[in-house]
């Protein structure tokens, strides 16, 4: 029997039944049922008591954010990795706060899901080894979605850090060609690295008119809570 039960919460029946057989796919995990919408899911958090549920935000009625408020609320001992289509730096500055493991745009491949379950299960070792040291607690604390992991490929590690520490030099707004400027980098390169910090809720974006023509986007750093 596999060690970790997850439970896939997806309305629509058809990617449920995809994730699911990702899920099984991955060794050590298995998975024990889908529900199509939060109240559905909540009875069968109780029921079948999984370790691990794939949760879609844009669930119809109550949606997932709210069903992993009620989980919270509950003191449920489930974890949560979140999947949705929404990308927007408040979805995800909301889940990170819930306490998500992590955070896969739709559509996403089977190789990524694989990694989010691999965290959750480091996580968990480390979680139930007793005492922790401050390293272990370093990567549990900052193995999830808010420690910008899980990068896509074409963007650098290196890269963004610089990006991120200027953007919050700057103080304020910025566009891409001033952050461009004072990085190094083509403005295309600096609007890709600070459109990937506004998806994980590490920046904001506003547009802003600017004579005629389309508005242009400025960009902030968001400060963790």
């Amino acid at each position: 029997m596999a060690d970790w039960r997850v439970l896939v919460v997806e309305d629509d029946p058809v990617v449920a039944g995809l994730h699911c057989r990702f899920v099984s796919r991955v060794a050590g995990f298995a998975p024990v049922g889908a529900a199509p919408q939060a109240a559905r899911a909540l009875g069968m958090v109780r029921t079948l008591r999984p370790h691990l549920i794939l949760l879609d935000l844009g669930l119809p009625g109550e949606d997932g954010l709210g069903l992993l408020r009620r989980l919270r609320s509950d003191a449920a001992p489930v974890e949560a990795i979140c999947v949705t289509a929404a990308s927007g730096g408040a979805s995800v500055r909301a889940a990170v706060q819930l306490g998500a493991v992590d955070y896969l745009v739709k559509p996403f491949d089977e190789q990524r899901l694989r990694k989010a379950l691999r965290l959750f299960e480091r996580r968990m070792a480390m979680l139930v080894a007793g005492d922790l040291t401050q390293d272990q607690v370093d990567l549990v604390c900052s193995d999830g979605p808010n420690a910008l992991r899980w990068l896509p490929r074409s963007l650098s590690g290196a890269r963004l850090q610089d990006v991120r520490t200027a953007l919050g030099r700057a103080g304020g707004a910025v566009t891409a060609a001033e952050l461009a400027a004072d990085t190094g980098v083509s403005r295309v390169t600096a609007r890709r690295y600070l459109e990937y910090l506004v998806t994980v809720g590490a920046a904001e974006v506003e547009p802003v008119a600017s004579g005629p023509g389309r508005p242009r986007n400025v960009y902030r750093a968001v400060s963790p809570d």
